[in-house]
């Protein structure tokens, strides 16, 4: 049993230390991109994270395998290097795509969609997880994800392409009880159907976690706690898994100060009761099997990988593709969805980053004066990988459109050298033309500065979380 470790947890996961044999790390919230674009693992955090109680997983959110790009090999390097300094017995991907790579168009995505459901998608997903499994020193497993999309005729259902992707590829199975939740309350698979196509004997690690509704949907943020229905399914299914070996909450940063530390202890033991005797005693470690023997597709399908990522990814963030695969998505009420998520997941980067520019703007302009701000922004630039790459994108756009808003250079200039200090773990100088002491303390404080002194300021920054 264990927790997927995020920001602020800390003191959640020291109080129930005594009931955690292993703790999740997500490494791409380890990494920090420089200015040179070079990525670098921040080893203060992990020093930190390293004195947690129990074992240590890895699961990857930002390099998915689920598309006809290849998993990208910086990342994928990182990944391996990590899982073998922490001892990782596997580490784990999502069966999805976030990048678009065809016909000229390349851009990322900003948000994790669902693959392409056909045996050619198929064929892609396996392709992109041998290549990562391959640069792994230690086994690979794939998360079902959320699919918010209605299914569509001619493609292979939720149960059958998985269990298509794994038994070719040799990898394991993340079972996210959550996601395959929302998935049937949002029309797709029923559950049963699910599980009966699925690899069983493959799921060496489950995720629990809770969600919300919006718009209709239900959708899997990670939120809070989960409901009796997860319960429930959990307590059927758990027993069904000869070779299941881990089981994780999951919460997003925003949701942990709503965390009760009782109600985290009492869903680990309810949890652990749930698996049987016979599945306590320790196992041989997880192993690829070998890759089955799938036919190749037939031909004349009608959806390639590539035409489904660019007409979905497109419609995702705002782009209008132009295909017919692209006009038939759009009439799926889950693109409106995609692109609410896709806008929120930029706009809590931002927010993460650019701290005292997001606070001004909201102070000055309001919610709705900040929001068509964002929009504005997200329809004209495509999403960025990394939070880092997208404040430096933001802070360029409003330095462009230079909105009505006071002081507005100056504190996106703060912003951005208290990022560079962190990201390069080096000091950075910037010039202001506005007390910065001033400023600081009046949007630290929630309020508008009131006539802040005026001059030629030269403001070094340093990372005070860093060593001395």
């Amino acid at each position: 049993m264990g927790l997927t470790y995020v920001p602020g947890l800390d003191h959640i996961l020291h109080e129930v230390a005594d009931l955690l044999d292993v703790v999740e790390i997500e490494p791409q919230s380890l990494w920090r991109v420089r200015g040179d674009g070079e990525i670098v693992v921040d080893e203060e955090v992990l020093r930190r994270l390293s004195d947690l109680p129990g074992a240590r997983l890895l699961h990857g959110v930002g390099n998915p395998v689920g598309g006809s790009c290849l998993p990208d090999p910086r990342q994928t390097a990182l990944f391996g290097e990590l899982a073998g300094r922490l001892h990782a017995p596997w580490v784990s991907e999502h069966l999805a795509f976030n990048r678009v790579a065809d016909r000229g168009n390349r851009f990322h995505t900003g948000f994790m969609l669902p693959p392409c459901q056909t045996e050619t998608g198929a064929h892609a997903a396996v392709r992109s997880i041998r290549t990562m499994a391959d640069a792994l020193p230690v086994p690979l497993a794939v998360e079902i994800g959320a699919n918010y999309l209605r299914p569509r005729p001619g493609e292979l259902s939720d149960g059958a392409f998985v269990r298509r992707v794994v038994e070719e590829s040799g990898c394991g199975l993340l079972l996210d009880l959550h996601n395959v939740l929302a998935n049937e309350r949002n029309g797709r698979d029923r559950i049963e159907d699910l599980l009966a196509d699925l690899p069983l004997d493959r799921v060496w690690e489950v995720h629990l976690a809770g969600g919300s509704e919006y718009r209709g949907y239900w959708l899997d943020d990670h939120s809070g706690l989960p409901d009796n229905d997860l319960l429930a399914l959990a307590h059927r299914i758990l027993p069904r898994l000869p070779a299941l070996r881990a089981v994780l909450f999951e919460v997003t940063p925003s949701a942990v100060p709503d965390l009760d530390v009782g109600a985290v202890r009492e869903l680990l033991v309810t949890v652990g009761e749930m698996w049987p005797p016979q599945v306590s005693p320790a196992r041989p470690s997880p192993s690829p099997s070998r890759p089955a023997d799938v036919p190749h597709p037939t031909p004349g399908e009608t959806t390639a990988p590539g035409d489904w990522e660019l007409a979905l990814g497109g419609l995702a963030v705002g782009l209008d593709p132009g295909t017919p695969l692209a006009q038939e998505l759009v009439t799926d009420p889950a693109i409106g969805l995609l692109r609410d998520l896709v806008a929120e997941f930029r706009g809590s980067a931002l927010t993460g980053t650019l701290r005292y520019t997001m606070r001004l703007l909201f102070l000055a302009l309001g919610p709705a004066g900040t929001g068509e701000l964002l929009r504005d922004y997200t329809r004209s630039c495509p999403p960025r990988l990394f939070a880092s790459e997208e404040a430096f994108a933001f802070a360029d756009h409003l330095l462009e459109v230079r909105p009505r808003v006071p002081w507005l250079t100056d504190v996106v200039q703060l912003d951005l050298g208290l990022l560079s200090a962190r990201l390069d773990g080096s000091p950075c100088i910037v010039g202001l033309r506005t007390d910065p002491t001033a400023l600081l303390t009046d949007l630290g404080a929630g309020r508008l500065p009131v006539a802040p002194p005026r001059g030629h300021f030269r403001v070094r920054l340093v990372d005070d979380g860093a060593p001395a």
